[in-house]
């Protein structure tokens, strides 16, 4: 016959092997690591001699108390050879990443991103990260791309670097981010890769932001969050370059705040808002292939709207031009999308844009149509898209057409 005493002899049990544990630890005086593994082992002791020995009503004392163990342990219960352990002496270490595999068909380029690209498989991103944090607001992120992690044609698929930092955030209305990291320049360059409701962002985005970039750059949120802030310098050579072309900083700055969060009935209302801003001095270096030699400025503003299932994007960007000889140029583009979840899993899509990227002369503006449906297996973990774009690009390209497919898996 069980014994209605067992829970509570097994506490006890649990007690002394956790307090043997604790004594030998602090006599040896072992490292982090060995106090893991020891408070691990106890666990698995415990596990044994739990199995089929109570009833589960007399049992929930104490597996509460076994949860509340592993879960200060950050462990799942299987063998802790299956966890990623740090080397290191931070509070936590994840390690992910996620996948993302692309079918696209079409004849004729909608927009200059696509000219010259076959019917093709395209292994869009396949990024792995690791980030972590320690007890002194200190955290870090490291993650590479060893996809194609462009559009265009190309050959050779090869690891790289695409965000490496360290952050501090100690205080959130003053936080401190150093590395190689995303611009504070665009909304939708800011959204993550995973999280866009189109699979290609528009082309004002890809033609008007200036991506990552290596620098440092201080960041908060005020008001109760409800308005946010970053202003960062870089040394304004793109990505994965450790050199200034001259003796100054690209510097660039953006605000965003919550104009509009409450509730009508069951569904939600949001209202944000956002402006950014960079200026830059290029000099024409051959070790980075540029041949601009001047100063640059960009300047854009953005807004969102979210109304129970429904959300509309809308944003603007410019690039001036004033190069040392010669006349100074601009270019812009805008776009405004409307996204609709209609089913638990299912969401549709239409966005139009336009990009001009002279406007002083004339027939050098693309407008571009992407109607666009998203099944979402497991959310944005396992997620089907489906695009097709229509674009009309300057005279006297013909229009083209573009159908694009995507399977997603975050992990």
């Amino acid at each position: 016959m069980k014994s209605a005493n067992q829970p509570a002899r097994l506490l006890a049990a649990l007690a002394l092997v956790l307090s043997a544990t604790a004594l030998r630890a602090e006599k040896a005086a072992p490292t982090l690591e060995d106090r893991l593994a020891r408070l691990e082992s106890a666990i698995e002791r415990i596990e044994k001699r739990l199995n089929d020995t109570v009833s589960a009503d007399e049992l929930a004392p104490t597996l509460k108390e076994y949860n509340d163990l592993t879960k200060a342990l950050g462990w799942d219960g299987k063998s802790p050879l299956s966890a990623v352990k740090p080397a290191g002496k931070e509070k936590s270490l994840v390690l992910g990443g996620f996948v993302q595999g692309n079918f696209e068909s079409g004849t004729t380029a909608p927009d200059a991103r696509f000219a010259g690209i076959n019917n093709r498989f395209l292994l869009r991103r396949a990024r792995l990260f690791v980030t972590g944090a320690f007890a002194e607001d200190v955290s870090f992120k490291v993650e590479s791309d060893f996809g194609a992690n462009t559009l265009s044609n190309k050959a050779g698929l090869a690891g790289q670097l695409t965000d490496a930092y360290l952050s501090w955030t100690k205080l959130p209305e003053a936080s401190l981010r150093f590395g190689q990291f995303k611009t504070p320049f665009g909304y939708e360059q800011l959204a993550s890769d995973t999280k866009i409701p189109t699979i290609e962002r528009s082309l004002p985005n890809d033609r008007l932001t200036i991506g990552r970039q290596v620098g440092a750059m201080v960041f908060g949120d005020l008001a109760a969050k409800r308005l946010s802030y970053s202003l960062a310098a870089y040394n304004g050579t793109s990505t994965n370059n450790n050199i200034n072309d001259n003796q100054k900083f690209l510097w660039v700055g953006r605000v965003a705040g919550v104009l509009v969060d409450t509730k009508s009935g069951a569904n939600k209302v949001k209202l944000t808002a956002g402006a950014n801003y960079f200026a830059t001095s290029d000099k024409a270096n051959t070790t980075l292939a540029t041949t601009f030699n001047g100063h640059r400025y960009g300047s854009g503003v953005d807004a969102q709207f979210v109304y129970g299932p429904a959300e509309f994007q809308g944003e603007w960007l410019e690039n001036r031009l004033h190069p040392l000889t010669g006349l100074a140029t601009k270019a812009n583009g805008w776009s405004l999308l409307g996204a609709y979840t209609f089913a638990p899993k299912w969401q549709g899509v239409v966005r139009y844009e336009s990009y001009d990227s002279n406007a002083a002369t004339l027939n050098t503006t693309t407008n571009l149509w992407t109607f666009g449906i998203n099944y979402f297996l497991k959310g944005d973990d396992l997620k089907l898209s489906l695009d097709y774009l229509s674009g009309q690009q300057p005279a006297p390209a013909p229009r083209g057409d573009r159908v694009i497919g995507r399977v997603q898996v975050m992990f």
